[in-house]
Order: C-alpha cells, then structure tokens, then sequence
C-alpha cells in the first residue's frame, strides 16, 4: 500500500533526507507553501480524496474547514512541538491521528523529517503510541 502525504512548509534545508532517503510506500507531494483556507483551494481533487497523511510545519493553519477537505485524511504530523495551529476537536471526531515531533535544534531537520516519517508509518501500522491528540 502507497501512502500519499502532502509535505508543506518544505524547507531547503530538509532536502537532504529526501537526496539520501528512498521512500517507495509513499507518494509525497511537496510545497514550499503552507495549507491553509486559500490554499486548500488550490489541490487537486485527486489530493482532497487520496491523502492519507499530511506533514506540515507551524505556518500550516488547519482549521475545521481545512481538515473536512480531506476525505480520507488519517494522520498529521507538525514538524514542531505545538499543536495550535491545527483544530484538535476536528480530528479527534474524525478519527484523525495528530502527532507532533519533538522540537531539535535548526540544523537538526533532516532528523526532524525522519521522525516525522517514523510517526506516519507507525500510525498507519497501528502502533498504538504514536496516536495522540
């Protein structure tokens, strides 16, 4: 199974996990932007219907509305260690997954994105730890 995600607030510096990183169980689409009300807008239907996770950063906003474009959404890591830019409520009453990363030092984001990576696929295997909210 290919897990499609939708990689927003891509930095340069976490390029280099993806140079080093061969990732064929995913189906990632990448943005410098962030997701939020306008932006949202903007995906593909084909996007709205098969992501399963989306990784974002604190730029990010994922309000109700944001979220309830998702058809099939069921894990979102924040590669940070608040949540507040992402409307818990809502996805606490669609089943979704929210994980955050613990917050390293600046020059540590290629360790950022591995864990973020670490995180999806524990929630879409079931592993019980990784799913809070």
């Amino acid at each position: 199974m290919v897990c499609k995600m939708l990689f927003f607030d891509y930095r340069d510096s976490e390029k280099l996990f993806f140079e080093k990183n061969k990732l064929d169980n995913y189906d990632i689409k990448f943005f410098t932007g962030s997701l939020n009300k306008k932006t949202v807008r903007e995906l593909s239907e084909n996007d709205l219907v098969n992501t399963t996770a989306l990784n974002i950063y604190i730029p990010s906003i994922l309000s109700e509305d944001v979220i309830k474009q998702f058809k099939n959404l069921r894990v979102i890591v924040t590669r940070s260690e608040d949540v507040k830019h992402i409307n818990l409520k809502t996805c606490l009453e669609r089943n979704i997954a929210v994980v955050n990363v613990e917050m390293l030092p600046k020059d540590y984001d290629y360790r950022i994105v591995q864990k973020s990576f670490e995180a999806v696929t524990s929630v879409l295997c079931g592993c019980k730890e990784y799913r809070v909210v």
